[in-house]
């Protein structure tokens, strides 16, 4: 089968997940035998590369900047890019172009901002299946964030916002398939009549990292090792965490802290003379096993709505429990007590409390890591590979 996979970005360029998901798809489609057809985007440069059954479309979209960097920009300059974006016809008819030259039986579609959202109509006009995956709430919210706390504000339920949605749902239409990795995201778009045709299914993301023979093993020391592994922005509660972890000024706690992104510098000046909170900045993915094996417990403090993220599974591939902010598609994942902590999403007291259990009941917390890998029913490559080879065939 010949499938083609759309993205807004493919290693090496990278900054989330959804990257990691549709990269090891790749890879495990062409150990499956399959011809695998990628278009993603690129600040500069458009080439095409071609080894063996897999090609790879790297575009570069015409618009007042690059995806990944709207943080850079004023409110009014994202909300053009966001319109230019929703119905960029060069960059649509590019990617008709390249349909029709490769001919897939099947289209599946990821993240699609900067890709231009006028492909699945292109997909519907050319009658190739197709399928969708949702990673996040940016079909109702361009930024593809919403703060848990300000679920309700205006910002988030004004007129603007309900236009928005209204335009994407009209985008978007009912692709054969819409696949998300949590109950929780099928629900949000159901509720705000999306993909009202289209069969949906839950299926969890894979692993994208395991742990392998001869990796070390956990050191016990004294000091209870924390890690945040992430991107470094405010909504993504790592601020929020610091500055609780500062609080509790207990030096049989360790927090490292691996990532980057707009706010690396003011985690940096939090923990300026902290020697308790490490701050590694980027690490490449292959040294991430080594990080994991001597991780007690992997900290996910989200203030934002979260679908279901792929660290929390790495995690639990390494025996590693998780103390997480209790958002819908987070807390579906965490079992309270066995594989993982949750507390009330910004509530600095909750936070501190679970902090100072892990650190003073060491012995539970270990107790409980033994049962993590349980978590992984059902998530390996191989499994993921095989549930998304039988919903191509059923859309075909």
């Amino acid at each position: 089968m010949k499938i083609c996979l759309i993205n807004n970005l493919y290693p090496p360029h990278a900054r989330g997940g959804a990257e990691q998901v549709v990269y090891k798809t790749v890879q495990g489609l062409l150990e499956a035998g399959h011809e695998v057809v990628v278009i993603t985007t690129v600040p500069e440069g458009p080439h095409v590369w071609r080894e063996g059954r897999l090609t790879i479309y790297r575009v570069a979209p015409k618009n007042l900047f690059f995806y990944t960097n709207a943080h850079q920009h004023r409110f009014l300059t994202r909300a053009l890019w966001h319109l230019l974006d929703m119905f960029h016809f060069p960059l649509a008819r590019r990617v008709a172009e390249i349909l029709r030259q490769e001919k897939p039986e099947v289209a599946h579609t990821h993240n699609l901002m900067g890709v231009s959202f006028l492909a699945p109509r292109i997909i519907r006009r050319l009658g190739i299946r197709h399928l969708h995956t949702v990673h996040d709430v940016q079909l109702v919210e361009p930024s593809g964030i919403i703060l848990k706390a300000k679920e309700n504000n205006w910002r988030y339920r004004g007129l603007p916002t309900r236009a928005y949605t209204a335009i994407m749902r009209r985008l978007m239409g009912s692709p054969d398939v819409v696949i998300s990795p949590s109950q929780f995201l099928l629900d949000f778009y159901e509720k705000r009549q999306f993909f009202a045709n289209s069969k949906r299914v839950v299926l969890r993301n894979p692993v994208t990292l395991v742990k392998e023979q001869g990796t070390g093993n956990r050191e016990q020391g004294d000091a209870l090792q924390f890690l945040y592994l992430g991107q470094i922005e405010e909504h993504k509660g790592l601020l929020f965490l610091v500055n609780v972890f500062r609080s509790i000024g207990n030096d049989k706690a360790v927090l490292h802290v691996v990532g980057t992104g707009s706010q690396l510098e003011r985690v940096k000046q939090l923990a300026l003379g902290m020697n308790t909170i490490i701050v590694h900045g980027k690490m490449e993915r292959e040294k991430l096993p080594e990080l994991f094996a001597q991780a007690d417990v992997l900290i996910v403090p989200s203030l934002c709505y979260e679908n279901s993220p792929t660290v929390i599974f790495e995690a639990f591939s390494f025996g590693v429990p998780v103390l997480a902010s209790r958002v819908e598609g987070v807390a579906e994942l965490i079992r309270e007590g066995e594989n993982g902590l949750t507390f009330e999403t910004g509530n600095a007291a909750s936070l501190k409390e679970k902090l100072i259990w892990c650190v003073e009941q060491r012995e539970n917390l270990l107790a409980m890591s033994k049962k993590t890998a349980q978590s992984l029913d059902g998530l390996s490559e191989r499994d993921y590979i095989e549930r998304l080879q039988g919903l191509y065939q059923l859309s075909i």
